[in-house]
């Protein structure tokens, strides 16, 4: 029988996450201003040792060619491009909250590649679909992050999570629910409203599985103002995401061989009204994309 986590004690547990640095949220603010420049960006990234070092180690690791002559943030930036750097900075951040690999079963190398899959096909779909691409990036690279959290502060009990799930082939949200009480996404949320996220950031990790639940409410307030059925469906960020995250799994850029395609809405799908080219050329540039940040990032 698996041990379940009051929802209580996981809310404390959030509660008492360490708050992301003020320079982190300028950060990530500063990847949504188109007209930011790299030496701007680079002094914001500098107030931080760990970041710094990290990124120019990948600008001069083997996979860019540069030998060790990448010598300031500014240039490294230019070499490696902002998505690698945003990955960077958000690797970073983290891993300071959530030490170690407590929990055995879970495949945090995997993770961090599903969430750079999800982050760049969830930038592709807002890039097809009209909708702004940092923030959907964002989003998309932290869309799991409550089950960061599970793993790395109830390792046991997670374990137990995600044995389940492969033993009985169901997906792991089902299992955290039937298990916990809980699931991820709730989790994720709560992180994010911590972390002082923006709301629609927080709404696409509370609702990544399920983004019908915003759109109902849209239609709910629609219908006071008047009638819908001549306007088209507005995709939300959680729209991006959801998708995002089962294009990341049917591709299976993160080599998980036990891995399950979530349940998809076709309703949500709908709501980004892509041409009929778009999947295809949107399915390509994801897994180029993938592969030159992931390899970098090595």
């Amino acid at each position: 029988m698996m041990a379940h986590i009051d929802a209580e004690r996981i809310r404390d547990r959030v509660q008492a996450l360490p708050m992301l640095p003020a320079a982190v949220h300028e950060l990530m603010a500063a990847f949504r201003d188109d007209d930011i420049g790299f030496d701007d960006l680079a002094r914001k990234i500098d107030i931080d040792p760990a970041i710094t070092a990290r990124i120019l180690r990948v600008a001069n690791s083997s996979f860019y060619g540069m030998s060790g002559s990448i010598a300031t943030v500014g240039d490294a930036i230019r070499l490696i491009g902002l998505r690698t750097v945003e990955t960077i900075v958000m690797q970073e951040s983290l891993a300071q909250r959530f030490h170690g690999p407590g929990c055995p079963i879970f495949d945090f190398p995997k993770y961090w590649e599903h969430s750079l899959a999800t982050a760049i096909a969830a930038q592709e779909l807002a890039r097809e679909s009209g909708h702004a691409m940092h923030e959907a990036f964002t989003a998309g690279l932290i869309h799991d992050l409550g089950s960061l959290a599970l793993a790395s502060h109830f390792p046991q009990e997670y374990s137990a999570v995600v044995r389940d799930a492969r033993d009985r082939d169901l997906p792991r949200l089902e299992a955290e629910r039937a298990a916990l009480g809980i699931d991820h996404c709730q989790v994720g949320s709560w992180i994010a409203a911590h972390w002082h996220f923006t709301e629609a950031v927080i709404d696409a990790i509370a609702w990544h599985h399920n983004p019908g639940h915003l759109s109902r409410e849209d239609e709910d307030s629609d219908a006071v103002a008047g009638p819908t059925s001549n306007r088209p469906g507005r995709a939300s960020l959680a729209d991006l995401v959801h998708n995002a995250d089962g294009i990341a799994h049917a591709l299976d850029l993160h080599a998980a061989g036990d891995d399950l395609v979530p349940p998809m809405q076709r309703a949500s799908w709908d709501r980004l009204q892509l041409s009929a080219e778009a999947p295809l050329r949107l399915f390509r540039r994801v897994e180029t994309a993938f592969r030159e940040i992931r390899h970098g990032l090595r």
